[in-house]
This record gives C-alpha cells, structure tokens and sequence, in this order.
C-alpha cells in the first residue's frame, strides 16, 4: 500500500527523539509490513515556513505543500499523527478524493481540533482506553485502542545483562504536580544513586544517551500524571522506553495493565510505597531481574513495531480473523 504518514517527526527541532518518536516506529512497522510510506512533518515544515519560525506562522503554506505532497504521491492511506495544524478544509479535500483517513492521538485530552474534524477520519486511534475511549466515540464510533510499540532496532539495551551504576533514574518535567514528589525523593532516598532527567530544559537528555541511562540503572519510575492515570490501559510510552530496554520499571497503576503485564510490572500508589519498593527490588536483585527479563520479551514480543502497524492495516481492512490474535483488541 501506498502510505503518507503526516505527523511530529521532529526532524529539525528535538533531533535525537526522532530514535524513539511514536510517529518513526509506526512508519517503521508499516515498512515492515512491506508498504511504501513517506513521511512529512507537518510542524516542521510549518516552523520553516514561517517568519518568525513559530508553527502558527507557516501553517497556510504547509497545508498547501501537504496537498502537493498527496498528488504527487497519490496515496491509497494517509496516517495522520495528532494534526492539530491541518487545516478543516484540507481535510474535506482528502475526502473528496477518496483517500483512507486514519487518525492517531496519544493524548489524553481531547482537543477542540479533534473533535471538530473527529467524524471525517475512518479510523480514530488513542493510546488509552476506557473513559477517554468513549468519549472519541461520540464523534467518531470507529475509536480503537493503540498501543505504545517499541523496536528491537531502536529500544536495544538489555539492562539486566550489565552491571547498572544507577540505584534510581526519574524522569520527567518538574511542573506543579511533580515538585513535591520529586522534592520527597531528594529528602528521603539520599543514601541512593540517583539520577534526574528532563526536569527543566538543561536537563533534558534524549536519543541514545537518553537510552544508556535507562540501561544504567536499576530501577526506573514511571511517574505518570494524575489526570491520565484513569484511562484503561493509558501510559506514558516512557514505560516502554524502560522495559524495552531491559530496565526494571516502578510504575504508577495501569488500570487493567495486567491483561499485558500480568503480575510482573509493579505499581506504587504514592510516595512511602514507591520508596519500600525501590529499596526492596535493589536489596532483592534476582527478583528484580526475573520481572525485568520477562517483561522485556513480553514488550518486544506483544507491541512490537511490526505487530502494531499490522493491527492497524488490519483494523482499516476490518480483518476479524486477523484481529483476533491482538490482546488489546475489543470489537
């Protein structure tokens, strides 16, 4: 098939997190599916396009790029990745066309944007489920699940082979809902090695280096924020970042999450529990190691690059037969 994939490749701003960018692996699946696909990065060729290099600036010459983009392509399926600066119109002008629309979001607030042009899309897909499932229903009933994909290429360590450095690694912005925690973890956990990343702009760390800290360190927390822990199955694709990379990963509740993980991901619920459980999985090294090795296969083996791309070939086809073999997959 002959694909676009219009998305945030962050191929001029971010450099480095286009190794791990959700928008790179599902291109990578697709390809892996053996479809052609191009890629065009709508905010940065908006960025380009304007005076002042802000996205706004530039959005008319993109949609117009984008439209020359599609007739001298002239693509079967246009994957879209969030879109918020795709103009309503050019949208109705695909349609006209009679170009397959699909639609990807892994926010866990629905935008405005969204839910106006929602209904033009034959396909809607979200990495969360449950509640925030329902509500892309009400405008578009062709809503599915999407999970986070990692890639054998791209998340490649095996942590629990090496000889980690680092007993703690967060990561994370520092905004009004972390401060506190974070501040409790430097008052408390002292005795402990613990690295910071992506708090404040000086602290960012991405691509590679981003990867070897995870690898470098024994345990990892996957500190999700309030307003998207009551989602089924909703998290951040850090936690695929951590056990693709052979890390052990603390993670706040997944709701459902054992459908994948069965017992082996270990939640916390607040700080006192994340700080007995970091000090009992680095006093308890096997143990740790054992839900590390499982939960690394059960990652490369369930949302694999490939294996997601094909899901969503299968779900424009409507190919129940081949539905069927995906866990997440609810008709």
């Amino acid at each position: 098939m002959r694909i676009i994939h219009c998305a945030p490749f962050n191929i001029v701003t971010k450099i480095g997190g286009t190794l791990y960018a959700n928008p790179v692996k599902i291109s990578q699946g697709l390809l892996e599916n053996n479809h052609f696909v191009h890629n065009f990065d709508y905010r940065d060729t908006a960025r380009y396009y304007s005076f002042f290099k802000n996205k706004k600036g530039g959005v008319n010459k993109m949609n117009q790029l984008f439209l020359e983009c599609v007739e001298a392509i002239n693509p079967e399926l246009i994957i879209f990745g969030h879109a918020e600066l795709i103009a309503e119109e050019t949208f109705y002008t695909l349609k006209r066309k009679n170009i397959k629309l699909i639609l990807w979001y892994n926010d866990m607030i629905i935008e405005e944007h969204l839910k106006k042009v929602g209904h033009l899309f034959d396909m809607v897909l979200i990495t969360g489920a449950g509640q925030i499932l329902q509500e892309v229903k009400t405008f578009n009933p062709n809503a599915f699940f999407l999970p986070n994909p990692v890639n054998h290429n791209v998340e490649r360590h095996q942590g629990f082979t090496k000889l980690q450095t680092h007993d703690l690694l967060f990561s994370g912005r520092k905004d009004n809902e972390r401060t506190k925690f974070i501040q409790l973890i430097q008052e408390n956990l002292r005795t402990l090695d613990i690295k910071f990343i992506g708090q404040t702009h000086d602290q960012t760390v991405i691509g590679e280096p981003y990867f070897q800290l995870i690898a470098d360190s024994k345990v990892c927390l996957n500190h999700s924020r309030d307003a998207y822990r009551y989602n089924k199955w909703y998290t951040s694709d850090r936690l695929m970042h951590i056990l693709g990379n052979g890390s052990f990963c603390l993670s706040r509740t997944i709701i459902d999450g054992e459908d994948f993980f069965e017992d082996k991901l270990v939640y916390y619920d607040d700080f006192e529990d994340m700080r007995l459980k970091t000090l009992y999985y680095l006093e308890n090294t096997q143990e740790r190691i054992q839900k590390t090795q499982w939960l690394h296969k059960r990652v490369h083996t369930l949302f694999n690059t490939k294996s997601i791309s094909g899901y969503i070939i299968h779900l424009l086809e409507q190919n129940h037969k081949e539905l069927c073999q995906y866990l997440w997959w609810e008709k």
